[in-house]
């Protein structure tokens, strides 16, 4: 299942496996695959997970369970696979699944249809799929799979949850992939997004760093902009932390665990900090963090971060 492709695609796995795991899953994916060539294999892998009853992410746990066997045996009536007829995905291949899927699922709580090669799907095809996604029934998923998600319509693209998978032989343990190993992630992130995170939380605490009087001012630019709900803030925090963590790891000649892509910033802040003042700033952040989980109003609670960590070093 799911555990088999965690060394090779570490975010896409976490992603999936949280969504499941919190019930917040999307109606909704486009596999942007770069060339990863067991993307569809992953996908039927995600189908797996979400059809088993014990939601089990490998097969050493999962040994007697049904719907995992049916799967297996490609027999599974919940699970449906979509590829091209001939070079092109037609309407009537979607028109049938459609009908299909109106009936009342039997065999598990889940309908799951994913589409191999979905940007060979022609204009009437496009355009079938389209209406199914805009008005998505309970508990019906969509998976689809593209080398080029260009080539779909912008708004199949806009109704879809983008998970983006690494490139074949891309290195693994990168900077965001440390990071992802020790956060909270929301289930609707993808590679992309989190590497945005990073660096405006990278960049907000250069900011404040450096401009501190200046940061009040500053804040719709520096965050709000593009943080800006809770899950999100949480995991920017998460972010943060670490990322103070990393300053003060410096600091005392330590080994930098995560951000040892930004040595020259965690060296600026280090020689600007003591370290009682980033042992504060590392409490304030996991205080305003707590904070995050009480529904407290976002927009202020940044203001009073700054706040507290100015008035409190």
């Amino acid at each position: 299942m799911l555990d088999e492709f965690v060394l090779d695609q570490k975010i896409v796995t976490t992603i999936l496996k949280n969504a499941v795991e919190k019930n917040r899953y999307s109606h909704a994916y486009l596999f942007e695959t770069n060339g990863y060539k067991n993307a569809n294999t992953v996908a039927l892998a995600f189908a797996k997970y979400l059809s088993c009853p014990n939601h089990y992410s490998n097969n050493k746990n999962c040994i007697n369970c049904t719907q995992c066997n049916l799967i297996d045996q490609n027999t599974f009536s919940e699970i449906k696979i979509i590829e091209p007829d001939g070079l092109w995905i037609k309407k009537e291949q979607l028109d049938s699944l459609q009908a299909e899927f109106m009936q009342t699922a039997v065999q598990s709580q889940y309908r799951i249809y994913i589409i191999h090669n979905a940007e060979k799907m022609n204009v009437s095809a496009s355009n079938s799929i389209l209406k199914f996604l805009e008005e998505p029934a309970p508990n019906i998923i969509a998976i689809l799979i593209t080398d080029n998600m260009y080539q779909l319509l912008d708004t199949i693209v806009s109704r879809c949850q983008i998970i983006s998978f690494a490139k074949n032989g891309e290195t693994k343990n990168s900077m965001i992939e440390k990071i992802i190993d020790s956060i909270y992630i929301p289930t609707t992130v993808d590679k992309l997004t989190l590497d945005k995170y990073m660096e405006t939380v990278v960049h907000f605490v250069e900011y404040y760093e450096s401009k501190k009087e200046n940061t009040l001012l500053n804040t719709q630019n520096l965050w709000h902009n593009v943080i800006d709900d809770r899950d999100k803030i949480l995991m920017a925090f998460e972010m943060m932390l670490l990322l103070y963590k990393d300053i003060l790891n410096f600091k005392m000649n330590r080994k930098v665990e995560y951000y040892d892509e930004k040595l020259s910033l965690l060296q600026k802040i280090a020689e600007k900090n003591s370290m009682k003042e980033l042992v504060k700033k590392i409490h304030i952040v996991h205080l305003t963090k707590e904070k995050i989980k009480l529904n407290v109003n976002q927009n202020l609670l940044i203001d009073e971060f700054i706040l507290e960590i100015r008035c409190n070093i």
